[in-house]
């Protein structure tokens, strides 16, 4: 067999040996039942800026913190997982036209199949931990996101109005299209300086909102010792360095999403 063969038309997975298909087989990917929690808060945009490459703007200088429990995931037979994601809002601004979207910093997941799909082929910044799902009391609700039993991220919201009718529609014009950015870095093989591959990513999901509640609340970061968790401590440590200046009104929602990765790419 040849894997690296270029006009046999396939895509592939590893192993490559066994997974190929058409590349068209990488559509509409339909998550059938998403409940999301989020808050946002502005920061220092100047050390903000550290993180985020420069063929990205910064939009407002506001750290969007989500919560989802992605249920009915088709492409995992049905199955679930949780995700936890820090983003910022930006426009690309290295093309042609500039492109108003979200650049992730981080995307935390408890299962292999969905990291591992998203960091290949998407380029999003994906990794693991355990995230038990949202817990409800009244109108309160508390997330959060561990690793080896140790708690980094917590998450706590009070439900308050629901949405109006024109509010939930808002949420829902234009397919209700979220355009995430992301940075695929493949790094060379063995002891050696620079990437592999190094772009810039495109990677737009749909949803469908059928209801919606204002949320209040608050996040607290807990900063492991490096050598508690050495491989994400820098992260961690990262983003809780970045002040909180204000909360800004969050959302807890449920609805449906679409991962779009028929319209997916690399930017120029």
């Amino acid at each position: 067999m040849r894997i690296s063969d270029r006009d046999d038309g396939l895509t592939r997975r590893m192993p490559a040996h066994f997974r190929q298909w058409p590349p068209s087989g990488l559509g509409v990917c339909p998550y059938d039942d998403c409940t999301t929690l989020e808050i946002s808060y502005t920061t220092e945009e100047e050390m903000l800026r550290q993180y985020v490459p420069e063929e990205f703007g910064i939009t407002r200088p506001v750290l969007m913190v989500m919560y989802e429990k992605c249920c009915g995931v088709r492409w995992m037979g049905g199955s679930q997982y949780s995700l936890i994601t820090v983003s910022v809002p930006v426009q690309y601004v290295a093309g042609k036209e500039p492109i108003d979207g979200v650049y992730h910093l981080v995307l935390w997941e408890d299962k292999c199949e969905p990291i591992l799909g998203g960091r290949e082929e998407a380029g999003m910044p994906k990794i693991f931990a355990d995230i038990p799902e949202y817990r409800q009391n009244g109108n309160c609700f508390s997330v959060n996101a561990a690793h080896e039993g140790r708690t980094f991220f917590e998450m706590d919201l009070v439900l308050g109005r629901k949405y109006s009718s024109a509010e939930l529609a808002g949420i829902n014009a234009g397919n209700g299209r979220v355009v995430q950015f992301g940075w695929r870095y493949i790094p060379k093989v063995g002891p050696y300086p620079g990437p592999a591959l190094s772009e810039a990513t495109y990677y737009p999901v749909d949803n469908a909102y059928t209801s919606a509640s204002a949320c209040s609340g608050s996040i607290q970061w807990t900063v492991p010792e490096l050598h508690q968790h050495p491989t994400q401590h820098s992260i961690i440590a990262a983003l809780a360095s970045l002040p909180v200046r204000e909360y800004l009104p969050g959302s807890f929602r449920k609805g449906s999403s679409m991962m779009r990765m028929d319209l997916a790419r690399a930017l120029p």
